[in-house]
């Protein structure tokens, strides 16, 4: 066979378990046959890449054990081969199969672990941007309040959760003496994920906080998000928002002020 593309492309295949006649061009000789030879091309093509899942979502792993872990790898290698130069991608459908694929969707938490997980490397990758610096705010008249709205951060991620996702996953990171057990919670509960300079962060949001932040999100105007705090916060809504409001700038989430000015329309 002279055409070392077509080979390249069906050794290719071959190490990725596709059937194919590649074996009946290799030549025979040698202490090890050329179908065991293939094996080892295959076993280790199959081992790097649960090593990159085992990488990228450590504590899945160690709530999974090493048996079940490796055969999800091993399935998931299955239904979605690795197709892109970069092995940073190659974990990004692991939520989607297992949310999707017996026995593993009848556990709710593993797909939500999954996304938690990931969550951190689009989180880290994400764009860079500036952030909204407290005197900015500070510096605003009050003209513009009524018209405010904001941009967040291109890392910014929020997501909902019915398991304890976030503790479960910072008490096997920290190797706590007392790991937290997975346990549904009785209510959803939102965690945002966010990269300020090169650390990534996470935390749990209040209820309060939650409704407000999606709103903000969609570009509700601070006015309407006070009004909206004031369904549960009563007269303490403003009070609420602004410190709510100096959290987020506090932690880099905002990255850009939108308004004008009613005194100059």
């Amino acid at each position: 066979m002279s055409d070392l593309k077509t080979m390249q492309g069906m050794f290719q295949g071959a190490v990725m378990g596709h059937e194919n006649d590649f074996l009946s061009h290799i030549e025979s000789g040698g202490k090890i046959s050329a179908k065991r030879r293939l094996y080892i091309y295959q076993h280790a093509y199959k081992a790097r890449l649960r090593d990159v899942l085992a990488e990228d979502f450590p504590v899945l792993h160690t709530m999974l054990g090493d048996e079940v872990f490796y055969e999800l790898c091993h399935r998931y290698c299955d239904a979605y081969p690795s197709s892109h130069p970069s092995l940073r991608y190659f974990g990004q459908r692991l939520e989607k199969y297992v949310t999707e694929i017996a026995p593993y969707n009848e556990q709710e938490i593993i797909g939500e672990m999954a996304r938690f997980e990931w969550a951190f490397h689009d989180v880290f990758d994400a764009g860079d941007h500036d952030y909204v610096r407290i005197e900015e705010v500070a510096a605003l008249p009050a003209s513009v309040w009524t018209t405010l709205r904001f941009d967040f951060h291109p890392s910014f991620f929020m997501a909902p959760y019915h398991w304890n996702v976030a503790a479960v996953w910072s008490s096997v990171q920290k190797e706590a003496e007392q790991l937290i057990l997975p346990e549904k919670m009785p209510e959803i509960t939102y965690v945002i994920q966010w990269r300020r300079d090169l650390l990534s962060y996470f935390r749990t949001l209040a209820d309060d906080e939650a409704r407000v932040l999606a709103l903000a999100r969609e570009g509700t105007s601070f006015p309407d998000i006070c009004e909206a705090l004031a369904r549960t916060q009563g007269e303490g809504a403003s009070e609420r928002a602004a410190e709510l409001l100096k959290g987020w700038i506090a932690e880099g989430l905002i990255s850009c002020l939108h308004y004008f000015d009613i005194n100059n329309m």
